[in-house]
């Protein structure tokens, strides 16, 4: 096999591959560009988590977490914030009155109480010149009175980390025993902290930072469980909570490594385990928006109130913080826009104790990676295997498996995976191959536009592309009309004129030919030396076809006229065209073998126009129409020339010719002609008459010689 003939055989295997191929570049383009940028898709992921997060809210924890909030109405009732200590000292022992199995502070005390005697009695005496009757060391302090409380234990005090070298951690923050050979240096850092008075921190159980954590949409979606103030590890306020619920000393974190890449942490207290991410934060399984049960504060402070209150505070873990809106601890997360601050420590610490963790393994990119390449490779090559409907249905179906199985890992097993990833490659393998398939066979349309051009009118050119359904494929029997030309004298011509001039002259002759046949809505089918085959009525459908033939029949009579007076003028010796139509059932379609098919018709109607058209040349006339064709159309005048008597038929064909313009001798013609038809010998006689008047009228001769000849019928051979 040549070069070339190898380039013709794998040209068509290219082309049909191509939308596959393209689409599997694109695929490959894609998953380089999440790579190397991937922060454009993470607000995409984050946006598919939240989803799943509000479709499938966690559900409530079988032990007990509680939330005290000083809400609006608690102002209200016990004035504007900071409260009093010993207010606050009177909220937190009521609460270990209740059994409380832990009292979490989600705020800090950092500076002494203004409202306390040691404070307010020395500055009454600076500026009004007060003097105190009680000796100031007797007078009560409200920061030891909170003190006090604290040391009744169980009490976890807050502290805030801060980016400035400012403070540190308290010295009582509870150590951790870090397990393996890798430090956990990934973890937040913070240079200094606000801290609480030192007679508070002294007197607390435990310490935990309150610090949140909020993505770069400022939406919260992990909590910091560890972070480093300074060269220290300290706890989150619900990891110490927990701590001290648990009745344990020490925290033990363990880096979880894999390939020598730090891929997250393990902490572990007592004997529950926290999965932690690269930066110490846990990814919050949220609950139903605002589901947390809360109390206010304001019943705690009120003994009718509080007693109804012990079984809920009883054995639980309480944080006590606040929601009210000008104290600036409202958060957005995915379940809502406004969250109080403290509700995400509460929720993390009943995540801790229920277990349901929100994980997203070390090895889920890779993972979502191997998935986005298989099913974007079998989009892009299922545009190149299927039809386009069915390529579409793949696509959706494989859009769907990644969708379905994100769906079922997170509702069942809490496992955390990026559906958009496969998704979106999916949606650009498809997207690209489908544009490429469109464009072959955009292109495919243009070449079959271009070549059906020289066959079929422009108006059925654009029917047949803007709806390719309407042209069947195959065979199928319909009534159609035919219409065949044929010039006379073509032979001698050739022989007579040069090749060059010949084609040159019957080009323009075929052009102006098939150019009338198509403004007709005809089919040219073939075209045989000078003669030209036109079909109507197919591939699209024509109610009129009859009509429209013979329209075109006396349309191509004109130019053709035309045509031959203008050769002969110029000295080519140009025969008459000849022109036959007949209507009737023919099968229409696609015919030949696997190299080469034709769109063509077949059928007793097409040998009989070719038989019109072989018949004019014995009636004298140029344009020979069957009885078939003329009874369906109404809009032209046609002269009877008799019935022709076809060699293999044993019924005559009633022959018509149409008229450009009606004769005035043409009423008496139709009488002499029916009379003839019905045995009149009178007729004959008025034929002959009617031929010495015109004796130039080609249908009136033919009488004449056949009545000459003893004719008194209208049956002739052909």
């Amino acid at each position: 096999m040549t070069a070339a003939r190898r380039m013709r055989a794998t040209g068509p295997v290219v082309r049909r591959v191509a939308p596959g191929l393209v689409g599997t570049a694109s695929l490959v383009a894609f998953l380089v560009l999440h790579a190397v940028f991937p922060a454009p898709f993470e607000r995409l992921e984050l946006f598919a988590s939240d989803t799943l997060q509000r479709l499938a809210p966690r559900g409530p924890v079988a032990k007990s977490v509680v939330v005290v909030d000083v809400d609006e109405e608690s102002l209200a009732r016990h004035g504007q914030w900071p409260w009093p200590r010993i207010l606050v000292a009177d909220l937190v022992g009521a609460l270990q009155d209740m059994d409380a199995g832990v009292i979490a502070l989600d705020m800090v005390f950092a500076e002494p109480d203004r409202t306390s005697p040691t404070q307010l009695i020395p500055e009454w005496e600076r500026r009004f010149g007060f003097r105190a009757t009680t000796d100031r060391a007797s007078l009560p302090d409200h920061d030891a009175v909170l003190a006090g409380v604290f040391d009744r234990g169980r009490v976890v005090a807050g502290f805030a980390p801060i980016d400035e070298t400012k403070g540190q951690a308290p010295d009582g923050v509870a150590p951790f025993a870090v397990i393996g050979v890798a430090e956990p240096n990934g973890v937040l850092r913070f240079r200094g902290a606000v801290t609480n008075l030192p007679v508070l921190d002294a007197a607390a159980s435990g310490h935990g930072s309150f610090s949140l954590k909020a993505g770069a949409d400022e939406i919260t979606r992990r909590l910091p469980m560890v972070v480093r103030v300074g060269d220290r590890l300290v706890p989150s306020l619900a990891l110490d909570a927990l701590r001290v619920l648990q009745d344990e000393d020490t925290i033990k974190l363990r880096t979880e490594v894999v390939g020598g890449v730090t891929t997250g942490y393990t902490v572990r207290v007592g004997d529950i385990d926290l999965p932690l991410d690269v930066a110490g934060t846990l990814r919050l399984r949220f609950p139903t928006a605002r589901s947390t049960r809360t109390i206010p504060a304001w019943k705690l402070l009120d003994p009718v109130e509080r007693f109804r209150l012990y079984d809920e505070v009883r054995g639980a873990a309480v944080f006590v913080g606040t929601s009210a809106v000008g104290l600036s601890d409202l958060r957005p997360t995915p379940m809502t826009v406004y969250e109080p601050g403290v509700d995400l420590h509460a929720i993390a610490l009943e995540q801790a104790l229920s277990g349901a963790h929100l994980v997203r393994p070390a090895w889920a990119a890779g993972v979502e990676r191997v998935v986005a390449l298989t099913l974007g490779l079998a989009a892009a090559f299922a545009c190149t295997l299927v039809s386009f409907a069915a390529a579409g249905l793949v696509a959706a179906v494989l859009v769907s498996i990644p969708m379905l199985a994100d769906w079922v890992l997170f509702t069942r097993s809490d496992l955390l995976f990026d559906a958009t990833l496969p998704t979106l490659a999916v949606a650009a393998a498809f997207a690209t191959a489908v544009v490429v398939r469109y464009a072959g066979v955009e292109r495919a349309s243009q070449r079959l536009r271009a070549a059906f051009t020289h066959y079929l009118s422009p108006d059925l050119v654009a029917a047949l592309a803007s709806d390719p359904g309407r042209l069947k494929l195959g065979g199928e029997s319909r009534e159609m009309t035919f219409l065949f030309t044929d010039l006379e004298g073509f032979t001698a011509m050739t022989e007579a004129a040069g090749a060059e001039a010949l084609v040159q002259l019957l080009n323009a002759y075929l052009d102006g030919m098939c150019s009338i046949a198509m403004a007709h809505g005809g089919t040219v089918d073939k075209i045989v030396g000078d003669a030209v085959h036109v079909m109507f009525n197919a591939p699209l459908d024509q109610p009129d076809h009859a009509e429209r033939a013979v329209t075109c029949a006396l349309a191509l009579d004109a130019f053709a006229q035309d045509f031959k007076l203008r050769q002969r003028a110029a000295g080519v010796a140009f025969g008459t065209t000849r022109i036959g139509v007949n209507t009737g059932p023919a099968v229409v379609g696609n015919f030949g073998g696997s190299r080469r098919f034709d769109y063509t018709a077949h059928g007793d109607a097409i040998n009989t126009a070719a038989r019109l058209e072989s018949a004019n040349k014995a009636l004298g006339t140029r344009i020979c129409v069957s009885r078939a064709t003329c009874d369906q159309v109404s809009g032209h005048t046609f002269r009877p020339v008799g019935t022709l008597m076809l060699r293999g038929k044993s019924i005559g064909v009633e022959v018509f010719e149409p008229l450009a313009e009606a004769s005035t001798s043409l009423p008496a013609y139709l009488d002499a002609f029916a009379r003839l038809v019905a045995g009149d010998e009178g007729a004959a006689d008025d034929l002959l008459r009617l031929h010495t008047a015109d004796p130039n009228d080609p249908i009136l001769a033919l009488h004449a010689r056949r009545i000459g000849a003893g004719a008194r019928d209208t049956r002739m051979a052909a």
